[in-house]
């Protein structure tokens, strides 16, 4: 079959692209003694350097009764050490124009500061004094529970999306630990005690479960060399045994109707796909990747051209998926609907399913291919302009199960995608079987 004129200016677009993202920083890796992986990326653009220290502890490895406990220790992290008072180790990096903050994800727990290069030694002490001597006393619990439950409130009971999302991601993995909220349930943020939260510090914060990534103006010797003085004297510790999280081939459609105190009716469709990590055929996740960009990504997108230009069944409609994990994904579609124009919200699901079914029947042009490939990677290369992008997409790899060196496959496999591909992925994955459904409508919508 020849190529468009169109489809050969959109692969000379990419060439370009392609040719700064298989360029990458200067990166060096190293392995302690006692089990810490050190991974520097060397960049003297900027007086800055990035300390991210990754645990692989999250809330997909937590049993039932426990959620948000990884959360909870997070930020029980910085109320007090052997060396830290609480809260002291924000005062000390601002003193030294630095910053820290911290995150909770499914699959990790990342604990990450900002300094000027003659202050990097400072903040390893400070990480690595909290991964072996943080004091987790109960008093203090006792005041970080009601912030952790606020937060909860804030981010999610009293947010309309994410209040949205929350049961129907449960309800879409049943399998696993992983449609619980990383913040954890109200009732179980009630009954978690200080002695959960110190045998969960004991059993998974150590060095062999950790990855510290350094990114910035730092040369890769001295990096390893102040990883060694700080972190080098913490033992290892034996580490339970920890499965990645596999959901079930295909549960079965499942929908669910939500009244909730919002103004505006959301519509939220997610298929269970696998991840990067658990495809069997090793071009799946690239392809979702692409059908969520021509699904979704630009304006001239399938979903945003015919839901909301041409037909105005919708004011805004997304398509998300997460390749980078380290058990199996949702495939997610979310829309606000204009029910005056569409009547329903199953009219707008229909037309969704109408669309992603286009993909089944017939296979994309070999030009909607290589735009969504060209938005991909262009989004991927300027992102990798940011010192502290590169220390993420880093981290998310490895926390994952995978190699950092491994972005470059995943980009060689991005380029040999073929429209069949798209077809056959979409064929598979995007079926009935995989769907979870959810309408979440005001609460003063008319219902039985």
């Amino acid at each position: 079959m020849k190529r468009s004129i169109t489809g050969l200016l959109l692969g000379v677009m990419l060439l370009p692209l392609l040719a700064l993202a298989n360029s990458p920083p200067s990166t060096h890796e190293f392995m302690l003694d006692n089990g810490l992986k050190l991974i520097v990326i060397e960049d003297h653009k900027a007086s800055l350097v990035h300390s991210h220290l990754w645990y692989r502890i999250g809330s997909n490895q937590e049993g039932p009764g426990q959620t948000g406990l990884s959360h909870a220790l997070e930020h029980m992290l910085f109320n007090g050490s052997s060396k830290l008072c609480p809260s002291e180790s924000d005062q000390i990096l601002q003193s030294l124009g630095g910053s820290q903050n911290a995150t909770t994800l499914n699959d990790a727990t990342l604990y990450f500061h900002t300094v000027p290069p003659h202050a990097l030694g400072v903040s390893f002490e400070v990480l690595a004094d909290q991964m072996s001597t943080a004091l987790l006393s109960a008093s203090q619990w006792k005041g970080e529970r009601e912030v952790v439950k606020n937060e909860r409130s804030e981010s999610s009971e009293h947010h309309p999306i994410k209040r949205a999302l929350e049961i129907p991601r449960r309800l879409a993995l049943p399998a696993s630990a992983s449609g619980n909220p990383v913040i954890g349930w109200r009732h179980d943020l009630d009954r978690l005690q200080a002695d959960d939260l110190k045998h969960w510090y004991h059993r998974w914060y150590a060095p062999n479960n950790a990855v510290l990534i350094v990114t910035g103006d730092v040369h890769p010797q001295q990096a390893k060399q102040l990883a060694e003085r700080y972190f080098g004297p913490i033992a290892r510790l034996p580490l339970p045994y920890s499965p990645a999280p596999i959901e079930l081939t295909a549960p079965g459609e499942r929908t669910i109707r939500q009244y909730l105190p919002q103004q505006i009716p959301m519509l939220y469709m997610a298929f269970n796909v696998p991840s990067l990590r658990t495809q069997v055929d090793p071009l799946t996740a690239q392809a979702l990747e692409l059908i969520a960009e021509m699904l979704a990504g630009a304006n001239s997108s399938l979903l945003k051209a015919q839901l909301i230009r041409h037909e105005g069944l919708a004011s805004a409609v997304t398509a998300h998926y997460q390749a980078v994990s380290l058990g199996d994904e949702l495939f997610n579609i979310s829309a606000l609907p204009e029910l005056e124009k569409a009547g329903s919200m199953e009219t707008v699901r229909a037309r969704i399913l109408a669309i992603i079914e286009s993909l089944k029947t017939a296979a994309p042009s070999l030009e909607d291919l290589e735009r969504a490939r060209i938005q991909i990677t262009a989004r991927r290369v300027f992102d990798q302009d940011a010192l502290e992008n590169r220390a993420l997409t880093v981290g998310f790899l490895e926390m994952a199960g995978l190699s950092w060196r491994s972005e470059q496959t995943r980009l060689d496999a991005l380029k040999s995608i073929t429209p069949q591909d798209i077809q056959r992925t979409a064929q598979t994955f995007l079926v009935a079987d995989r769907l979870t459904t959810s309408y979440a409508l005001p609460e003063e919508t008319p219902h039985d």
